[in-house]
C-alpha cells in the first residue's frame, strides 16, 4: 500500500499530497515526509514515517552487518508498538506526537507510521545551541517521562513489546563495535558497566535516542515535544540525560554547567515522582541510585564511541574524565 492511499483511508481525506521530505531514515531505510490533506475538517497536515527495506545498505561510517540490519528492522517494529500500546500512558508534561495509525506489510516488510505534524501544532522551533531555556525544557521533559514509567525491581521481560534494554548503543547489540576497541580498562570493564545499569533497583522507560535534535520546541512558551522512539525501552533515566547533554553542549559548556544541569534534572525528577503519589523516601531512593549511575551511563556510551568511531568529536577530555570516574567507582565496588 502506498503512503497516500493509507493516509487517505486512515484520515478519511478526500485528497492527499506529499509536500516535502523532512529527512531520510538512517542508512537508506526510508523517509519521513509531510503530507497535506483535504476533506478532513480537523486535520490538514500529517507526518508519515515510511520504512521500506533498502536493496543496498549504505552506512555513513561503514558499519553494516546482518545483526545491524535486524536491529534496525526491529527498531521500526518497536516504535509502532510504542505508539500503539505505551504512548497513551505518557505523562501530560512529556508531550509527544499523536499517532493516527500504523501499517505493516508482512510480505515486503514495509512499515508506515502516521503522526501529528508537531510544527503545525506549534512546536516549530529547533535547538540551535544558543537557547539554554530549550535545554532546560528537554531536561524537564525527561524528568516527567521517566517519573511516569518508574518501576521498582521490574520483571525480566519488562517493558512488554519494547526493547528490554533501551538505547541504541547498549553492549548486547554492539558486540562488533566492542570487539574492535583498543585493549584497555574500558574495554575490559564494558560488561561490568552494563551490568550496573541492568541491575539497577529503579528502572523506567528511556527514550533511547534523546539527542537534542529529536525535540521540537514551541517558541511561545519553551514547551517541548519529543520524536523518534525507535530505541525506547527499559533503562535508567540518566542514560537519556547523559546522551542529551552530550548532544547539546560543547566540552567547555559541559564542564561549566554539568553540576547545575544534573541538579536540575534530579530536583525535577523528585518533584514529579512525589506529584504522582510516590513517597519522599521512594523519590530519594531513585535520585540517589541514579546519581551514582550517571558516570556509569556516560562511560557506557563512551565505550560505544570508542568502538564505533574513536576519532569522533564526542571523544573529548571531558568524556574521558567522566569515564575515568565511572571506572574508579567500579574499582571501589
Amino acid at each position: 500500500m502506498t503512503p497516500d492511499i493509507f493516509i487517505k483511508r486512515q484520515c478519511k481525506a478526500r485528497t492527499v499530497n506529499r509536500e516535502e521530505v523532512i529527512q531520510s531514515l538512517w542508512s537508506g531505510y526510508g523517509e519521513v515526509a509531510r503530507y497535506s490533506l483535504t476533506g478532513n475538517e480537523s486535520l490538514s497536515l500529517v507526518i508519515a514515517k515510511h520504512c521500506s527495506l533498502p536493496l543496498e545498505v549504505n552506512h555513513p561510517r561503514g558499519w553494516h552487518s546482518n545483526h545491524g540490519h535486524q536491529r534496525k528492522i526491529r527498531s521500526y517494529e518497536i516504535e509502532q508498538s510504542w505508539y500503539l500500546n505505551w504512548a497513551p500512558r505518557c505523562h501530560i508534561s512529556a508531550r509527544i506526537a499523536l499517532c493516527y495509525g500504523n501499517f505493516y506489510d508482512e510480505r515486503t516488510g514495509q512499515r508506515l507510521t502516521l503522526l501529528e505534524d508537531l510544527d503545525a501544532a506549534g512546536y516549530s522551533d529547533r535547538y540551535n545551541g544558543n537557547n539554554s531555556d530549550y535545554l532546560i525544557s528537554c531536561i524537564n521533559w525527561l524528568a516527567a517521562f521517566h517519573a511516569g514509567f518508574i518501576y521498582q525491581n521490574p520483571p525480566l521481560n519488562w517493558p512488554h513489546d519494547l526493547w528490554t534494554k533501551g538505547t541504541y548503543w547498549h553492549l548486547d547489540t554492539r558486540q562488533d563495535e566492542w570487539s574492535v576497541m583498543a585493549e584497555g580498562e574500558l574495554k575490559s570493564a564494558a560488561s561490568e558497566l552494563a551490568k550496573c545499569l541492568d541491575n539497577a533497583r529503579f528502572k523506567t522507560i528511556v527514550h533511547g535516542d534523546a539527542k537534542v535534535a529529536n525535540f521540537c520546541f514551541s517558541p511561545l512558551n519553551n514547551q517541548v515535544a519529543a520524536v523518534d522512539f525507535q530505541y525506547v525501552g527499559g533503562g535508567v533515566g540518566v542514560q537519556d540525560v547523559a546522551y542529551l547533554l552530550g548532544s547539546a553542549l560543547s566540552e567547555s559548556e559541559l564542564t561549566e554547567n554539568i553540576d547545575y544541569l544534573l541538579e536540575h534534572y534530579f530536583s525535577e525528577l523528585g518533584r514529579e515522582l512525589m506529584a504522582q503519589g510516590e513517597s519522599q523516601a521512594f523519590a530519594q531512593g531513585v535520585v540517589e541510585e541514579w546519581q551514582y549511575l550517571f558516570p556509569i551511563a556516560w562511560a557506557d556510551f563512551h565505550r560505544f564511541i570508542m568502538g564505533w568511531s574513536p576519532t569522533h568529536p564526542k571523544n573529548t577530555p571531558f568524556s574521558q574524565k567522566i569515564t575515568e570516574q565511572a571506572l574508579t567507582q567500579l574499582r571501589r565496588s
